[in-house]
């Protein structure tokens, strides 16, 4: 029996597997831009064979997710776009990318948020003060160490997130450095 495997984050996941746990809300997604839920059904598998053809890897489950998410929508355009569908639909559309968004930056920052729990509790103090806003020196001072610590534990920090989270990393925690 041919097995098809996915890669994410170095690990190999069944396609099966992969595709009961998205299947359903790939689905969901596509109804709410196409409007109807066969159109959906039939655009999500379409990507789903895509998948299974091309044997993906990905660095990360956000990588992952960000792909699917991203192949629905498109394809859920390009679908409207070929049906001739109204400006109101394409509209529609639009809405729904900026909502996948968020959801996709929500996502991020939970994955992320995961992360930073696995790190040293003496590093994941000093990341959190640093993502809440505050300098070297007042974290220094609060946790009344060295500004010298708090820069090699930032450091290391960020070395271990980034390892992890590739360059996706910059993105998620760009608008918090100093």
């Amino acid at each position: 029996m041919l097995r098809h495997y996915i890669k994410i984050d170095g690990k190999e996941f069944a396609f099966k597997e992969i595709f009961v746990d998205f299947f359903v809300s790939q689905v969901h997604f596509a109804k709410k831009i196409v409007g109807s839920e066969e159109d959906a059904k039939d655009i999500v598998q379409e990507i789903f064979l895509k998948i299974w053809n091309s044997n993906p890897e990905f660095p990360n489950e956000i990588a992952f997710k960000s792909y699917l998410y991203i192949s629905t929508r498109n394809s859920c355009i390009d679908f409207l776009r070929r049906k001739r569908s109204t400006p109101a639909d394409m509209e529609l559309a639009v809405n729904i990318e900026e909502e996948v968004n968020e959801a996709m930056r929500e996502e991020a920052f939970r994955l992320l948020d995961k992360a930073i729990e696995t790190l040293p509790a003496q590093t994941r103090k000093i990341l959190r003060l640093t993502l809440s806003g505050n300098s070297v020196n007042e974290i220094a001072t609060s946790l009344k160490i060295t500004v010298n610590t708090v820069k090699t534990l930032k450091q290391r920090a960020y070395k271990t997130l980034r390892d992890k989270f590739g360059e996706i990393f910059i993105l998620l925690v760009f608008p918090f450095i100093h």
